[in-house]
């Protein structure tokens, strides 16, 4: 086995140190009509109450269901799912065991939700996981809120666990220096000055903060001299090289401006005395952020100059990835009752905006939907990177298909997604492989806004079921919580989800933040029969960003070749463990593994083999 590009060692599990299928349903045909009929689009938006667009914000259903489809009594019942759902005749593939107490996590979220309904306090908070000491294990870290008005009380603060391995957690907050006590809604995480450690960015309603992992476990606030506390309300982002120049950018997803109490609107019933969150419509929306990396720990803002001015999306999930196959990274934003934004990386540091005509800012409808949580795979192995978004209930979420050219088509209808996903509030979500067959699967954390909907008479439960689907092959998803653990079977209120390989055992867990009580730590028992294989990859860029955020992998298996992507962002308010963990069934051996770094250098590794972690240096020339 010899490397064309690069260098390389190997163990079975420690790291080993290196210096496609169309989709089966008219894909053509669809195309076809999707294409014609987006020239007609039109970007009106809606509101979700029943009335006008731009409704009153005092009515009382400004933030209820739009478009009902689903029955009242079917869509609100507190008795057991809609009975809409698929009927799951099999038990699913999947197999997780929640384990956040035992394994020592006794974090508690705090919204800041009162009976005043103050907006921010709805959107809940993420969670990280990163390696921030650098011993090989993925620690955690969550994020948490205060009271409205800021100042009016000190709660919090963010909390950080270090993983002792043997699924087990201690919590290193007050060590660390990231104890942050504010009004945190995401955490960004990337190694900002290429130094082999990674560093934390905070998405606050408030002023932004920027940590600098200084390598001995502990962290310094850097905000100020890096130019970059800026005060706002933030809620994700992501670390790119939107410039190509070897060090990490930063785009930051601002949701609007709401300054009290002149925004504090009130939404409800004044006669009951009864407050509900009012419409995303009362908040302004205002620009996002690109953030250039300096190089020198310093950033500047150049949003306008990069062709990113844009002020109508109120921004949620972020995702960093090559969209339309040119070799550059691109941005999504999904947004919160606006068109989604869509940005080509043109290669100089600039970007299109291609928002109206990609495909993927609207649904099938032309409608703009409640867009929050997102992420980017190759689902159907045709190479291309297809888009998921979670929405509100009553919108189901929104899988665009890839169609090459840069343009994208929501197929959700005829992939699985419609009626599975329609009576949730979707947040934090993953187009993973969580058993190894190759194929991305898909896991979403649901929850309500409201918990207070019972005392209007409105039969809407808080507490929301998560989804998980598999991808059967690359031609359409199935609902798949049968029996995959006792999780499934419960109802929760979850915000940011993050995603990753925690305890090193080849599979990818699930940490979810839920409102205003304990995470969950889904430990990941899937296993198949013959058992599935994978594959680990640790990406070093020299002349890349040493994330090597923006990589392309290509792993050739018998007759398949299974695309990824190094991204950046993904989900919503959360963080995704860096590395690479590819399934590749119940293939053996890699027959060929291909690596494209961003600067264009490309490695070419033949017969590896699986169950293991390799590590690759992106050759200097």
């Amino acid at each position: 086995m010899v490397p064309k590009g690069g260098s390389m060692s190997s163990r079975p599990s420690k790291p080993i140190r290196w210096s496609l299928v169309r989709l089966g349903f008219g894909t053509l045909a669809i195309a076809v009509v999707g294409v014609i009929a987006w020239n007609s689009v039109s970007f009106e938006k809606r509101p979700r109450g029943k009335g006008k667009p731009n409704a009153h914000p005092g009515l009382p259903n400004a933030r209820s269901k739009p478009r009902s489809v689903i029955p009242d009594d079917q869509m609100m019942r507190s008795d057991g799912p809609p009975a809409l759902l698929t009927r799951q005749e099999a038990p699913s593939p999947f197999r997780f065991a929640e384990i956040a107490a035992k394994a020592g996590i006794d974090f508690i979220h705090f919204s800041g939700m009162t009976d005043a309904k103050h907006f921010p306090t709805a959107n809940g908070s993420g969670v990280a996981i990163f390696d921030f000491d650098n011993d090989g294990k993925l620690d955690l870290y969550f994020a948490s809120a205060t009271l409205l008005p800021l100042g009016t009380a000190v709660k919090g603060p963010n909390r950080l666990y270090r993983n002792l391995g043997d699924n087990r957690f201690a919590d290193v907050t007050a060590s660390s220096g990231l104890g942050f006590q504010g009004f945190c809604h995401g955490v960004v995480v990337g190694d900002i000055d290429n130094d082999g450690d990674q560093d934390v960015f905070l998405c606050n309603y408030g002023s932004n903060v920027l940590y600098l992992n200084q390598g001995n476990g502990a962290f310094l606030d850097i905000s100020k001299s890096a130019n970059i506390d800026r005060p706002g309300w933030s809620s994700g982002g992501a670390f790119l090289d939107a410039d190509n120049d070897g060090d990490l950018d930063l785009y930051v997803a601002n949701y609007g401006e709401w300054i009290y109490p002149q925004d504090d609107l009130f939404c409800g019933d004044r006669e009951k005395g009864v407050r509900i969150y009012c419409s995303p419509r009362t908040i302004r929306p205002v620009k996002h952020n690109l953030y250039r990396n300096n190089g020198d720990r310093t950033f500047t803002d150049v949003t306008d100059a990069a062709g990113l001015g844009r002020a109508d999306g109120h921004g949620f999930g972020v995702v960093a990835a090559d969209l339309n196959g040119d070799g550059q990274i691109d941005l999504f934003v999904a947004n919160d009752m606006d068109p989604n934004f869509v940005f080509y990386n043109k290669g100089d540091g600039t970007f299109e905006d291609v928002t109206e005509t990609s495909g993927a800012a609207l649904d099938e409808k032309g409608q703009a939907l409640s867009g929050m949580g997102a992420d980017a795979e190759d689902l159907d192995g045709d190479g291309r990177t297809e888009i998921l978004v979670t929405n509100f209930a009553n919108e189901a979420n929104t899988l665009y298909q890839n169609l090459g050219q840069g343009r994208f088509l929501d197929i959700s209808p005829y992939f699985g997604f419609a009626s599975d996903t329609l009576p949730w509030v979707g947040w934090g979500t993953a187009l993973a492989d969580f058993d190894n067959d190759g194929w991305p699967d898909n896991f979403v954390t649901n929850g309500q806004v409201d918990n207070n909907r019972h005392l209007l008479g409105q039969r809407i439960k808080y507490e929301q079921p998560a989804s998980l689907f598999h991808n059967k092959q690359g031609k359409r998803f199935r609902l798949a919580t049968r029996d995959a653990g006792p999780y499934f079977a419960s109802e929760h209120v979850g915000r940011g989800a993050a995603f990753g390989d925690l305890d090193n055992d080849g599979d990818i867990d699930i940490v979810v933040n839920h409102m205003d009580g304990p995470p969950a730590l889904l430990r990941n028992d899937s296993r198949s029969r013959p058992p599935n294989h994978w594959i680990r990859l640790v990406l070093q860029g020299t002349r890349s960003n040493r994330d090597a955020v923006g990589a392309k992998v290509q792993v050739v298996v018998g007759q398949r070749t299974i695309h990824r992507q190094r991204k950046g962002g993904c989900s919503m308010l959360s963080a995704n463990d860096p590395r690479l963990l590819i399934g590749v069934g119940q293939a053996d051996e890699v027959a060929k593994l291909v690596v494209s770094w961003p600067s264009g250098a490309v490695s070419t590794l033949e017969h590896l083999k699986v169950d293991r972690t390799y590590e690759l240096i992106e050759p200097v020339r």
